[in-house]
This record gives structure tokens, C-alpha cells and sequence, in this order.
């Protein structure tokens, strides 16, 4: 037999839920993500495949690693991870609406490197992604017309 012994650690699974028992309804918990809401069926959303394609799902996925480690709302600076007042009016924007999506959603998106961003709608401590928008055609900044 081995004199190996494992360094025992707390369960994270009771951790998490002692935690969750003391600090329910509050802001204080981590961010987390969710792919629940993707859509790349829209003629400027991109596929998981194409951003794997360009290396911008690798920057994506460093990116959330480094938001999952601090609060949601706590990393929202205006620049970087910015809320929008809603889904942007029409002669803004070269999406639609998904269907999918509540019509409550409380519209975000996060940087991820020159133009691309992610796209989505926040609920309490999780991102909801549901654009991966390279070209940044979700909310024109400038009206751009297309080539």
C-alpha cells in the first residue's frame, strides 16, 4: 500500500450551500455565465466556430474566467462590461429581437477585443450571452452602412 495521503479540503458543494443559505437575495454572489440564450442565426452573429476560427473564443473564455471571480454588478464600468437601457431601437442596430430572449431582459455586453464584443442580458449574479458580435453591429455607435 501507499503511504499517499490526499490533502482533504472542504467540499465546495457544502460551501456553496452554507453560503447560499446565509447570503440569499443579495448582490454579494460571483458572476456567473450561461449559454442558455445563444444566437447565431442572425446574419451579424457569429458561431462559436467562427470565433474559434479568428482565436476570439479563447480571449472570450480568459476574459469570463476573470469576471467569475468578483461580483456581477461590481464589474459593470461603463467601458469594458456596460448595461444598456434596453434593446436597441431598430435604426441602431442590424439585430433582431430574438424570440427566445424574455422581452424584460436587461441588455449588456462585455469587450472582448477591437470590436467584438459579446452580447446579452443580466439577471441577479449571471450573464445570459446571446450575441457573439465581432463586427459590433449590435449597437452602431455611428450609423454604418452596410458594404
Amino acid at each position: 500500500m501507499s503511504d499517499f495521503k490526499k490533502n482533504k479540503r472542504d467540499s465546495i458543494i457544502k460551501t456553496v450551500l452554507k453560503n447560499k443559505k446565509t447570503k440569499e437575495n443579495t448582490n454579494f454572489e460571483k458572476f456567473k455565465v450561461s449559454f442558455e440564450y445563444v444566437d447565431s442565426s442572425q446574419k451579424y452573429a457569429s458561431s462559436f466556430k467562427d470565433w474559434q476560427k479568428d482565436g476570439l473564443l479563447s480571449k472570450m473564455l480568459e476574459l469570463l474566467q476573470g469576471y467569475c471571480s468578483r461580483p456581477l454588478l461590481d464589474q459593470i464600468d461603463g467601458e469594458k462590461f456596460s448595461k444598456y437601457q434596453g434593446f436597441p431601437p431598430k435604426e441602431k442596430t442590424w439585430f433582431s429581437y430574438p424570440p427566445h430572449v424574455p422581452e424584460d431582459a436587461d441588455w449588456a455586453r462585455i469587450h472582448i477585443n477591437g470590436p467584438a464584443v459579446i452580447v446579452g442580458h443580466i439577471v441577479k449574479d449571471t450573464f445570459y450571452v446571446v450575441f457573439l458580435d465581432k463586427t459590433h453591429k449590435f449597437w452602431l455607435t455611428k450609423r454604418i452602412t452596410e458594404n
